[in-house]
């Protein structure tokens, strides 16, 4: 089984600070020319949904899942592997995607407007409590996970006070590497210019 997943075809090593999306795809290459992406993709286990617990492979799936485990685990840094020995190919492949997968720009947004007002509690003496909080706040922004003029138009979008709603709603349909500042902006004067015209 490791000889299959080093016959895979070459994948970068993701160390948690590289592009997760371009990482996945690759990987799901590899999974694919073993045959084996379902099992990332899927629970393929069977058993009642109720007890996953109780949830077991067939002898053949076990086999395969087993492969597909290992060559996401061949493509991450040997710290990353750690956590993930016991796990299943779903298992493992869906807590890749919690906690480097690009979320939606809504969220994004949300996340960035309460790292904008996020303040050290004032009962807080030696301040870790609020450094794991705002620790918790930056995990799930990501910034590695944008280019920065992605970055600076969602803080842009974060910054429009509430005239703006109606543009923030808007370009919250986007994915965030798709926002363009000019796009905002002009979006921005447009509402602006119709708020005049009432």
């Amino acid at each position: 089984m490791a000889n299959d997943a080093e016959m895979m075809l070459e994948v970068e090593i993701f160390d948690g600070s590289g592009n997760f999306t371009d990482w996945t795809e690759q990987v799901i290459l590899a999974l694919r020319q073993k045959g084996v992406l379902d099992y990332a993709e899927s629970d393929m286990r069977v058993g009642m949904a109720e007890e996953p617990d109780k949830k077991k492979f067939s002898n053949t799936d076990s086999k395969a899942d087993g492969l597909a485990v290992a060559i996401i685990l061949h493509c991450l840094s040997k710290s990353h592997r750690k956590r993930f020995i016991r796990s299943t190919a779903f298992e493992v492949w869906t807590e890749l995607h919690k906690l480097y997968g690009v979320p939606n720009t809504e969220d994004l947004v949300s996340n960035i407007l309460e790292l904008f007002s996020f303040r050290m509690d004032p009962d807080d003496k030696e301040g870790r409590a609020s450094a794991v909080q705002y620790s918790n706040l930056l995990d799930k922004i990501n910034f590695t996970a944008f280019s920065s003029s992605a970055m600076a138009n969602l803080m842009y979008l974060a910054s429009l006070n509430k005239h703006h709603d109606l543009v923030r709603l808007e370009f919250a349909k986007k994915k965030p590497n798709e926002l363009e500042f000019d796009d905002i902006f002009n979006a921005v004067c447009a509402l602006s210019d119709a708020h005049k015209k009432q």
